[in-house]
């Protein structure tokens, strides 16, 4: 018989490493829609399978010195622990069963963290409503947003627990009053199974399946990060504990010498250098703003001065940005009307790009005449796609092949 998940002994004891087990069943199991693996029992695990909010552990299973399956994933069904594995194994084959154990202390430092943070936010009426633990930061949603006094006052109540290494129990059985287990999964035989409340000295007690640190010092620390606004006015505070704050710290570290060193700036100055580039791109991109807008009302007046004697015309661009050819088609619609141009009965040819770039370009037709240009234009640009309806059309061509570009350009002269 196994071991019940609530009694398996990487839950008696979260810093068993390993353990010599037996191997009670093993049976195919669904990868995906194409490929199986197969689910195996033992009698019991160092591998806690994914529940409350805690991830599954990865690890081992060795048979003998030369043979070892990896897991990867351990999941409940009902009281039953299954390692997920990709080769069957013999029932009532001994085994070492060996869990990641960097994966694990990570894992539990996460894990007791997000239990004592949502302890402190408890005492604060900012009841913990869910979590979720990322590969990188977690986050807890609350009902309203943390001004930053009470995420500084949250963060050192945390970190100040964690300095009081105050002691970690598992509390099951006999010792238990009046728990909530609304929250225990339905498919959990609460009457088969054991009902696990997890305390943090006199500050929390709360029902929990996970894996959990001796004592609140092992946490090392817990970093409040930035929050998010998410639906009905709660949000989503993200946090950091154990060694990710260390890492968390060094990678965020890394990208702002990144930053500092494109902006030619100390990390003490950044935010002053950023500030001040910010103005200057504000200041460039209204100033790029008004020169296209000269741009495109100089080449609307020319255009509609060439079309004075013409039934169509053409105008191009190397750049493949198509901000001018919208501003021009406004400056067009502007101009004509000012002058009373009938513009609808004549044919513009908008086309950009090049073929040194390999970026491509777009085509834009409007007038009586598109659909017999749109088709000229599949005929030379073989590349080209897109569509359009009765006056108009619009195209996209992803790659200018060799002379094609020089060879539309060419036809366009003589529209």
């Amino acid at each position: 018989m196994s071991a019940i998940v609530g009694g398996l002994a990487c839950q008696r004891d979260s810093f068993l490493r390993s353990l010599k087990t037996t191997v009670t069943a093993s049976t195919k199991y669904p990868l995906s829609k194409t490929t199986s693996g197969y689910a195996v029992e033992l009698k019991d695990t160092v591998l806690f399978p994914e529940g409350g909010g805690q991830p599954c552990d990865h690890g081992t299973l060795t048979m003998s010195p030369n043979k070892t399956v990896a897991v990867d994933s351990v999941i409940r069904d009902k009281l039953k622990a299954l390692h997920i594995t990709k080769e069957p194994l013999d029932v009532g084959a001994e085994v070492v069963v060996a869990v990641n154990w960097r994966r694990r202390l990570d894992i539990m430092q996460q894990h007791t963290g997000q239990h004592l943070l949502s302890a402190v936010l408890d005492k604060h009426q900012l009841p913990t409503l869910s979590w979720s633990m990322g590969d990188t930061i977690n986050y807890l949603e609350v009902e309203r947003p943390l001004d930053d006094a009470l995420v500084a006052k949250v963060s050192d109540e945390v970190n100040q627990a964690i300095f009081d290494a105050l002691p970690i129990r598992v509390v099951t059985g006999d010792e238990l009053d009046n728990v909530d287990t609304s929250k225990v999964p339905d498919d959990y035989d609460q009457a088969e199974g054991i009902i696990r409340v997890v305390t943090i000295g006199d500050l929390d007690a709360n029902p929990c399946c996970g894996t959990h640190l001796a004592n609140t010092s092992q946490i090392q620390s817990v970093a409040l990060l930035h929050q998010t606004n998410v639906r009905g006015g709660h949000s989503r505070l993200h946090f950091v504990c154990g060694g990710r704050v260390a890492s968390c710290l060094r990678d965020e570290h890394t990208t702002l010498k990144a930053v500092g060193a494109e902006l030619s700036a100390p990390l003490d100055g950044l935010h002053d250098k950023a500030v001040q580039t910010n103005q200057l791109l504000k200041k460039s991109v209204a100033r790029e703003s008004a020169l296209l807008k000269e741009l495109a009302a100089n080449e609307a007046t020319r255009i509609l001065a060439t079309l004075a004697t013409a039934d169509a015309v053409y105008t191009y661009r190397a750049d493949n940005d198509g901000q001018f050819f919208q501003a021009l088609q406004r400056e067009l619609t502007t101009h004509a009307k000012s002058h009373a141009f009938q513009l609808a009965e004549k044919t513009v040819v908008m086309i950009n790009g090049e073929y040194a770039n390999g970026l491509g370009g777009q085509v834009k037709i409007m007038g009586p005449r598109c659909e017999e240009l749109a088709a000229k234009m599949k005929q030379t640009l073989s590349n080209i796609k897109g569509g359009g309806k009765g006056a108009n059309f619009q195209g996209k061509i992803p790659k200018y092949l060799k002379g094609e570009l020089e060879a539309t350009l060419a036809w366009l002269q003589h529209l």
